[in-house]
């Protein structure tokens, strides 16, 4: 045990931190589920406030770990509080717009401001820092009290006022961007390069899970290769370049410039790319639960969407980091959303290895061609 809240020196991702992590990325399961059962505008809008405040949360205590000891058994303790609210959340995520959504509402607080006491207390004694936290937290606890009135509103209602605690985490963290923020570089991205690796992995999961009822066919075999090929290749395309050239910017970014970059590029820019995650794994659920078959519109339209999110928004950040203009990915990006009209009207394993074949030529392309 330590006795030093705040981390004195770079660390590395720790237990306790991949133990929190796992419960987000159910949670974001449960959102990949909630907009399967739900593939229409409205749908898909809820889908996407939904998984913005599990990812609000989620990145809220990235950026509290990142500056505490994790290693000091307040932190440990503080972060098992959270853990618990978040499964809860998690497991609520379904209810959002029922009846019973004052549950994940209840949960969503409760994580929040676990995290924001957390915030508090590792900024202790800097004044810089708790300078920037302060509007910080003033507008996040408006946010807050927005998720607790809409909890009371009927489903329609509930949308907006989801959508207004978007709004204000959104404009928390711009104002609180200029602020001096303690940041370590290698940490911070690596626990959204593991997010990223996990997210990845419970698609196929979550597909596997279907797979394995139904009869063991080659056209199985098939959707089942093509929708790995596509996760690897996904993989390939983040891990390969991005992710070392994101984290290299942010160490050559100026203290206050590095809490923008981080906000910029971390916290907002990987949204869609874990969204982008969430679109793949809705089309492979369905490709492998009905092998046989074309993908449903919304089916087809959730498969070139969400790999057309991952790989272009990983070159906006790429873009963002000073890494130059990745052309490679702005034309798979043009393929893929053009490649519509085939994934509707191919069987489902043909359209996953047609996407999955775009990938593997934008990840091969940026891996083999000289950068500039």
């Amino acid at each position: 045990m330590t006795t030093t809240v705040r981390a004195t020196r770079p660390q590395g991702a720790t237990f306790i931190e991949l133990f929190f992590d796992l419960v987000f990325v159910f949670a974001v399961t449960q959102v990949t589920g909630v907009l399967a059962e739900h593939l229409t505008g409205v749908g898909l809008i809820r889908a996407v406030l939904v998984f913005w405040l599990v990812w609000w949360a989620w990145t809220q205590f990235t950026w509290t770990l990142n500056a505490a000891d994790t290693e000091h058994s307040g932190v440990q303790l503080l972060t098992m509080a959270a853990v618990a609210a978040a499964f809860l959340m998690a497991l609520t995520v379904p209810d959002a717009f029922e009846a019973t959504g004052w549950w994940f509402a209840t949960a969503y607080i409760l994580v929040r401001l676990i995290g924001l006491a957390g915030q508090w207390w590792v900024s202790s004694g800097d004044a810089e820092w708790r300078g920037a936290i302060r509007p910080w937290m003033a507008l996040s606890f408006a946010g807050l009290a927005t998720v607790a009135v809409a909890a009371a509103l009927p489903s329609g209602p509930r949308t907006v006022a989801f959508g207004v605690a978007a709004a204000l985490d959104l404009f928390s963290a711009w104002r609180a961007g200029d602020g001096e923020w303690r940041l370590y570089p290698e940490h911070f991205a690596e626990r959204h390069g593991l997010f990223v690796i996990i997210a990845l992995g419970e698609s196929l999961i979550a597909a596997g899970t279907f797979a394995a009822d139904q009869p063991r066919t080659g056209v199985l075999l098939a959707a089942v290769i093509f929708a790995v090929a596509g996760a690897c290749a996904l993989w390939w395309t983040y891990f390969a370049r991005a992710k070392g050239a994101l984290e290299e910017a942010m160490h050559r970014a100026a203290s206050r410039e590095r809490g923008r970059y981080a906000r910029d590029v971390y916290s907002l820019l990987h949204f869609p790319i874990i969204g982008g995650v969430v679109g793949f794994a809705v089309a492979i659920e369905e490709a492998v639960a009905h092998p046989t078959e074309h993908l449903e519109p919304a089916g087809a339209l959730a498969l070139v969407v969400g790999v057309a999110l991952f790989v272009g928004c990983t070159g906006v950040a790429l873009v963002r980091a000073g890494a130059g203009w990745p052309v490679v990915r702005a034309l798979g990006g043009m393929a893929l959303l053009g490649s519509y009209p085939l994934a509707v009207a191919w069987s489902a394993p043909s359209a996953l290895a047609w996407v999955a074949a775009i990938v593997v030529v934008v990840a091969a392309a940026e891996t083999l061609l000289p950068q500039r």
